[in-house]
């Protein structure tokens, strides 16, 4: 086998598993955004005060539909949070709906907007139809309730369409979420 056969066959073998990495990451990821830890007032963070606890309370609603799911999201998007916050494995606990002392962080907040959308009408039209949205106010606390900082997440399906905005879900949003809110977290670790 000379060099140029082997610099042709080689390629060629790790294609379907960078495609396969590719489209993973692109099913995982949903348009919008969420932000980096900041104040009441929009500054950036400069908080001196470490947390060695965590505490994740389950979020309240302020949506204007009601279903199971969207029932259910007030419990499941802390779930995943603390899920998040235990695989960073920097604080010595995390919990869920536990009583704060003075080495805790709490993060608590609202699920603002909840829209399943339609799953068909993302696949086949796109450009928006049947779209997907998960908006959320997470906040940081110390165990006085004093606010430290808040994260807005802004979440909605990919508006081309096509089967990457099809498998794009509030779920799967909540997903990515929790892994910035828990890199957020981090931050503020002892």
């Amino acid at each position: 086998m000379n060099v140029f056969s082997v610099l042709t066959v080689r390629p060629m073998k790790f294609a379907p598993r960078l495609l396969i990495l590719a489209l993973a990451g692109c099913l995982l990821s949903s348009c919008g955004t969420t932000s980096s830890l900041k104040g009441a007032r929009g500054e950036e963070i400069t908080s001196t005060r470490k947390f060695s606890k965590v505490t994740v309370q389950d979020f309240k609603l302020s949506v204007s539909e009601m279903g199971e799911k969207v029932t259910a999201s007030k419990a499941y998007f802390p779930d995943r949070i603390a899920t998040a916050l235990n695989k960073t494995g920097r604080f010595a606990s995390v919990k869920r709906n536990a009583a704060p002392d003075a080495s805790t962080l709490i993060i608590d907040g609202v699920i603002t907007k909840y829209v399943e959308g339609n799953p068909t009408l993302r696949l086949f039209i796109g450009m928006g139809a049947g779209s997907a949205f998960f908006e959320s106010d997470v906040s940081f606390r110390d165990n006085k309730g004093a606010t430290i900082g808040k994260i807005k997440v802004d979440k909605n399906s990919w508006a081309l369409g096509g089967g990457i905005a099809a498998g794009q879900n509030p779920q799967s949003m909540m997903e990515g979420a929790a892994d910035k809110i828990a890199a957020e977290a981090v931050k503020l670790a002892k």
